[in-house]
């Protein structure tokens, strides 16, 4: 791997080195049945070159004689070497009292309550872990041309304008049938589980090609989930265009998304870094538009003019349908309660009327709307 110059084991590299960089402590772990190997040499010396405090741990030293595998490895020349075996946990509980002996009081680092976590999805090769690293300005990210190099969420802290955001780099979404192998199941659903921890979600798009029903899938999974989202066109320095280009490919998309009428369109770059600096911005700007709370009078009030304008159809029972009052029940989506005199009166058309009623006097752009009705049941006497 330390000789590695082009591919995949390239990016291996670069990534490994720069974890080593940023650590405190690093591990080298070896094979004890192996013995030494020209690769274990090779990246003790490098170690020893950047300084780095490091740990030998022979690993798989079940039916081994300890003392001498720990003499072999004192060749490498990085202090006394801690023979371990992961499958039955031998030598765990020293190597962890080494540790800690190691790093002395250095304090946990903990994620901030407060950073803004931002789960960046899309499909296969559309640039998730591109624009990710332009945002943190390094290559934080494997970025390579084949599709599916990033195979887990990995979080990464951005600071920006005096705010936090936790950045989640998830695996590219696949069509179902084309999830073959446990790895390629494990990746997505490791990446729907980081749309459910997120505050705001990043959708992206290749804006170099048509959209397709993968990109809707995927569109679909923030919006069933209730995230703040913001519709993020990539590859923009790809697509031969004009003055009119990102008026009519995001006019093409709400015609073909209608459920994301209401989320901001962006077209960057991740390559060239055009517009990227626009996201914490909207980001920041979708998610106060869903933790937005409406008192009871004024949300009342709004739909009540709501029915006035367009009166719902009578039911089959004979009821005109009406609202005695509503509030507001949640955030992260704003969620309204509506209490009605027959909620099963209400039509899927009309409630997609009401909440179209609450965008225009309230806003909410960026952000799903939920409308819950309840029945109210008059008591006789």
């Amino acid at each position: 791997m330390p000789t590695a110059a082009v591919g995949m084991e390239a990016l291996v590299k670069e990534q490994a080195w720069l974890a080593i960089d940023t650590s405190s402590l690093v591990l080298l772990v070896v094979d004890g049945e192996s013995g030494i190997t020209p690769l274990d040499v090779e990246i003790a010396k490098l170690l020893r070159e950047k300084n780095k405090h490091s740990i030998v741990v022979v690993n798989k030293v079940d039916n081994l004689d300890r003392e001498m595998l720990v003499h072999e490895f004192y060749r490498l020349g990085m202090g006394q070497p801690l023979p371990v075996s992961a499958l039955h946990g031998t030598g765990t509980g020293e190597l962890l009292e080494k540790v800690e002996e190691s790093l002395g009081e250095t304090p946990p680092v903990e994620e901030s309550s407060d950073a803004i976590r931002v789960a960046v999805i899309g499909k296969p090769n559309v640039g998730k872990s591109s624009l990710v690293n332009r945002l943190l300005h390094q290559k934080r990210m494997l970025v390579d041309e084949q599709p599916g190099t990033t195979r887990d969420s990995v979080d990464s802290l951005l600071h920006c304008d005096g705010h936090e955001f936790m950045l989640i780099d998830t695996a590219g979404l696949r069509r179902k049938r084309s999830v073959s192998d446990k790895v390629e199941v494990y990746c997505v659903v490791r990446a729907v589980r980081s749309v459910e921890r997120a505050n705001v979600v990043f959708v992206l798009f290749d804006a170099s090609v048509p959209l397709t029903a993968q990109d809707i899938r995927i569109a679909a999974l923030a919006y069933r989930s209730g995230k703040a989202s913001v519709v993020v066109f990539n590859k923009w320095d790809l697509v031969k265009k004009d003055s009119r280009t990102s008026i009519e490919l995001e006019k093409l998309m709400k015609e073909q998304i209608p459920f994301l009428q209401h989320m901001p369109a962006v077209f960057v770059s991740a390559l060239t870094g055009q517009r990227v600096s626009e996201l914490p911005r909207l980001a920041l700007s979708v998610l106060s538009e869903s933790r937005r709370e409406l008192g009871e009078e004024e949300l009342t009030r709004a739909l009540q003019i709501a029915v006035e304008k367009k009166k719902p159809p009578v039911s089959r029972s004979g009821h005109t349908p009406s609202i005695k009052r509503a509030f507001q029940s949640s955030v992260e989506p704003p969620t309204f309660t509506l209490m009605t005199n027959d909620a099963r009166a209400f039509r899927k058309a009309y409630i997609l009327y009401l909440m179209r009623c609450l965008r225009q006097r309230f806003g909410f752009d960026g952000t799903p709307i939920r409308l819950k009705l309840r029945t109210v049941i008059r008591k006789r006497g």
